[in-house]
């Protein structure tokens, strides 16, 4: 199939913000932010978070307007952050409550305060106009909080634009290569069905009559010898968020073995700059109480799988940022590619909202 006209477009502004402010992104974990200062660049711009005594989180600009001294690096008064260059401190909203060579405080003097949400095991950010905030972050975001879940966990920083990583998430026939050794998932080969909604994207492939990869197979205690159902579907759901889940169904299961399994698996990428993104990651079986040896088995397997999807993107984007024809290069689409094609599609018109496009 020839390149679409628009995916090329699109394709253009890889190396420059494609990223919207009026979007809900994950700004960390819960259990990484404490009464301790934590530095952040979300969206090109400095952040500091830190909890306030009755344990809510704030977010503000970590720059101090004085000297300019990142907030971060002074420290937490009861509900108020203490640069450690002089001592200017400000509240949760980013006003200035205390300097101490002086009484007076220029009204002038506050930092830029953020909207946040914390919904475990995420605290979400809201970089955007505070007029146009919307009702929460995604919901699809919440079952590792579930105790039915036993699941695990990982972080990393990429080098390369984050819907590259958006996108290797919606065409995954790159397993049987990138991932032949690792996640051993061989017979995704055809393209799914893709299906849209207003602003998601949703792919659906079936595998009937088939041998479960070892990892399910070794979770669920089904033999990878056994014929059995896996249905595999994913959602874009928003620039920050992908979630994927795989229903398996054995039609004959063992006396007293259950005969559904559900696995499922959260993609949060938040950008730091158009070439550089946090990529944080959830997976677990609706299995509780698994073995903690089994789950930790499960974490290294899974390290080590997207260690080989951060390695091809960075490979991706070191080729077009060194080639001198940078995007300027035929990009050939095919059946495969279409969820992606259609999540581009919605980053488009979110962006495009955002700039009062077709208003």
């Amino acid at each position: 199939m020839n390149e679409a006209p628009e995916h090329r477009a699109e394709a253009q502004t890889i190396v420059r913000p494609n990223y919207p402010r009026n979007c809900w992104w994950v700004a960390s974990t819960s259990a990484l932010v404490g009464r301790e200062p934590v530095a952040l660049t979300l969206l090109e711009m400095p952040v500091v978070l830190y909890r306030k005594e009755d344990g809510s989180v704030a977010a503000l600009d970590d720059r101090c307007p004085h000297r300019w001294a990142p907030l971060s690096s002074g420290k937490v008064v009861g509900d108020n952050i203490q640069c450690g260059y002089h001592g200017f401190t400000f509240g949760p909203q980013g006003e200035c409550v205390r300097i101490p060579s002086q009484e007076q405080i220029p009204s002038r003097c506050r930092v830029k305060s953020y909207p946040v949400e914390e919904r475990a095991p995420f605290i979400w950010i809201w970089m955007g106009d505070p007029a146009l905030l919307q009702s929460g972050p995604p919901e699809q975001a919440q079952w590792p909080a579930d105790p039915g879940f036993s699941s695990w966990s990982g972080e990393t920083v990429a080098e390369g634009n984050y819907m590259l990583l958006k996108e290797n998430v919606l065409d995954l026939t790159h397993f049987g290569y990138v991932h032949a050794t690792s996640f051993k998932i061989l017979d995704w080969v055809n393209p799914p069905t893709v299906s849209t909604t207003e602003d998601t994207v949703t792919y659906r492939q079936e595998f009937i009559d088939c041998s479960l990869p070892p990892m399910f197979a070794e979770a669920t205690g089904i033999s990878s010898a056994k014929a059995v159902n896996r249905y595999n579907y994913g959602t874009y759901v928003s620039p920050a968020l992908n979630v994927a889940t795989l229903d398996i169904e054995d039609p004959n299961p063992e006396p007293g073995r259950r005969s559904t399994y559900q696995f499922k698996v959260i993609h949060v990428t938040t950008p730091e700059s158009p070439t550089r993104f946090r990529y944080l990651w959830f997976a677990g079986f609706d299995i509780p109480d698994m073995d903690p040896q089994m789950i930790l088995k499960f974490k290294n397997i899974t390290d080590i799988g997207f260690a080989e999807d951060k390695a091809i993107i960075e490979a991706v984007h070191r080729r077009i940022m060194l080639d001198p024809r940078h995007l300027d290069y035929p990009e050939i689409i095919v059946q495969t590619d279409q969820a992606a094609v259609q999540a581009r599609r919605k980053l488009a018109a979110h962006l495009g909202r955002e700039r009062g496009e077709g208003s």
